[in-house]
């Protein structure tokens, strides 16, 4: 029960920061960085809660964030672009990018993911939701050269800032222990105990690349 309400309690403290990250891109003049962070704290709530308290958060977010900024593109970006994203990297978190091939799926995942959810926004914005809106989508997107060179700032930024998601779910997950039951630490500990055996087991090759056998050498000293 007590491992339950610590996760209970992690996943709190996520949805209460991720609120604050959405009432930050709402009444400040920020871009979607706050978004960014907001969807690292639904990652967090999945990493140290469970998959089912990261989507409570991720909800509770969206919904509150809504009813202080209403419809606009930059709660639009969050629905679809960075709560999703931080559910996402829950099954992305192996994949790092600290070794060249893990880093080459992450990145392809994350470009993909990332062109997808953005031009699904762009159609949306120009052509569903063409009245009410915050910001005259079409008029900023030509300012900056088309929808095509918006799409290459994105994923260039995007994936830039995954990369950056990473390192810091490294760092943060080190600082913060898993809230494990008594029988995953038995689990735990008996994989412990047994890997020093089977290192023991391995066996040892000479410089020539034969192995050792160390009864025959025992029996020669005999």
């Amino acid at each position: 029960m007590k491992v339950q309400t610590k996760k209970l309690t992690t996943a709190a403290v996520c949805t209460a920061l991720a609120v604050i990250m959405c009432a930050a891109t709402a009444y400040l003049p920020l871009s979607f960085m706050p978004l960014y962070l907001a969807a690292f704290c639904i990652f967090l709530a999945c990493k140290r809660g469970s998959i089912v308290y990261g989507l409570l958060c991720a909800a509770a977010s969206i919904g509150l964030m809504f009813l202080m900024s209403g419809l606009s593109v930059k709660w639009l970006m969050f629905v679809l672009i960075f709560a999703p994203y931080g559910v996402l990297t829950v099954a992305l978190d192996k994949l790092s990018y600290f070794k060249w091939k893990t880093a080459l799926i992450r990145a392809a995942i994350a470009i993909v993911f990332f062109n997808l959810t953005v031009g699904v926004v762009y159609l949306i914005v120009t052509n569903v939701l063409t009245v009410g809106l915050d910001i005259d989508v079409n008029v900023w997107v030509s300012k900056v050269g088309g929808y095509a060179v918006l799409a290459v700032i994105a994923t260039v930024v995007l994936v830039s800032l995954d990369f950056m998601f990473c390192a810091l779910s490294v760092t943060v997950l080190k600082k913060i222990p898993a809230n494990t039951t008594k029988a995953e630490l038995i689990k735990q500990k008996k994989q412990a105990e047994q890997k020093p055996n089977d290192e023991k087991n391995q066996p040892e090759y000479d410089i020539f690349g034969y192995e050792i056998n160390h009864d025959d050498s025992d029996k020669g000293d005999k």
